[in-house]
């Protein structure tokens, strides 16, 4: 029969090792989590260098601004104002910053020509793009446009998408009287004003 003082003993080498297998435990999957290194980042200056020639501060007035070519109302979504009111008028970091942002919310498709990734990270240009299918699949309007200047339009509305400002719809559509033309024909749409669009709402392009 073992005596209290042996039976103490093993008590305590077991509590000893339980300890040790508990913090080895929850060091382990610690350790495997930090040993596991984040992804490669969008190449920005390729991205860049496709929708802008690299022009970090460049504004044609089309409605994009900036390196990343980014709209007034995504830049104010993602906290652009704390830099600058207009991307354009922000430095390349800071424009990088707000992209960034961007692409942790919904990833490289706002600028779907200019930001194609493989695996390893790496961005293709539009020059090395593949030709597209004869029918392929409608995509949502990104908040980011390159520089090509869209294409005349018939269309008497518009449906209203991510990132859209009446100026640049009203470009686009080439409605008479611009801008303010087009407010003043969905003052009942937007009833709190010219800045307050959200996608879905349909807007009449023509009188």
């Amino acid at each position: 029969m073992p005596s209290p003082l042996a039976k103490r003993s093993v008590e305590t080498l077991l509590s000893v090792l339980l300890v040790v297998l508990t913090v080895l435990g929850a060091v382990g999957p610690s350790a495997a989590a930090a040993g596991s290194p984040a992804g490669p980042g969008p190449d920005w200056e390729r991205i860049a260098a496709c929708e802008s020639n690299g022009r970090w501060h460049i504004n044609t007035g089309n409605g994009y601004h900036g390196g990343l070519q980014i709209d007034p109302a995504t830049w104010r979504a993602y906290g652009g104002r704390r830099y600058a009111p207009r991307a354009d008028l922000a430095t390349r970091d800071e424009q990088i910053a707000i992209g960034e942002r961007i692409v942790r919310d919904r990833g490289l498709s706002a600028w779907p020509n200019c930001a194609r990734t493989t695996d390893s990270g790496d961005s293709t240009s539009r020059a090395a793009e593949q030709t597209p299918p004869d029918d392929p699949a409608p995509q949502a309007a990104p908040r980011t446009r390159s520089l090509t200047s869209p294409g005349h339009t018939t269309a008497r509305t518009y449906v209203v998408q991510p990132g859209d400002c009446l100026s640049v719809i009203a470009e686009r559509a080439h409605t008479p009287g611009g801008a303010k033309a087009l407010y003043d024909l969905n003052k009942d749409t937007l009833d709190q004003g010219p800045d307050q669009i959200y996608p879905g709402q349909r807007l009449r392009l023509r009188a």
